[in-house]
């Protein structure tokens, strides 16, 4: 078999440890960075495990003709779709210009503002960097349904930052907040907390 995630996938079905590791190893980073830029780490951390846990747990249906990529983003796009639009922060300027928290804070809850299904296509597209084909399979939609929703998050998401960051110059271009780059690696203690779950 020439994906070795499918491979390891069929592996984790016969509840192989190192398989499943392997996985874990390969898809963390891009699996917590959809979540990062809606949550605060710790609350990054618990979406990326129970989509792993569900990775887990579905292993015994996976059939192999379907990419793993597919089916790992679909069930991150389950989670991600399930979540309602929040209502955005209030943050003001003065505060925006002191505290790189606070425009992270900010980000995050414009991108967790937006429509479940746009979100979850910004999210795959930029911060998960899924190619466009893969990412509207996992979502079940066609390729052209989901470069709407990519655009239309984006669009959503300029017009409330570009005004913001005419007055915070510390945002910079506001396209550089839309790059995978500007998402962090997830924290050490991911891995052992999903398999303190399997114990």
């Amino acid at each position: 078999m020439s994906d070795p995630d499918s491979g390891d996938l069929l592996l984790v079905a016969a509840r192989d440890a190192a398989a499943f590791q392997r996985i874990l190893a390969r898809w963390r980073r891009p699996v917590y960075a959809l979540f990062e830029r809606t949550r605060e780490p710790s609350g990054a951390l618990e979406a990326t495990k129970q989509v792993f846990m569900r990775l887990y747990e579905t292993a015994a249906s996976y059939a192999p003709e379907m990419p793993f990529g597919v089916w790992l983003y679909r069930i991150a796009a389950q989670k991600l779709e399930s979540e309602p639009a929040r209502v955005p922060a209030s943050i003001t300027t003065t505060r925006l210009a002191e505290s790189a928290a606070a425009r992270t804070a900010l980000f995050r809850s414009f991108v967790a503002a937006l429509p479940p299904r746009d979100r979850a296509a910004f999210l795959l597209a930029r911060f998960a960097g899924a190619p466009h084909e893969m990412a509207a399979r996992a979502m079940g939609i066609s390729e052209l349904d989901f470069k709407q929703h990519v655009v239309a998050a984006m669009s959503s998401l300029r017009s409330q930052l570009e005004p913001i960051s005419k007055e915070v110059s510390e945002f910079g271009p506001v396209d550089r907040l839309f790059t995978p780059e500007s998402a962090p690696e997830p924290s050490t203690e991911l891995d052992s907390r999903i398999l303190a779950e399997l114990q």
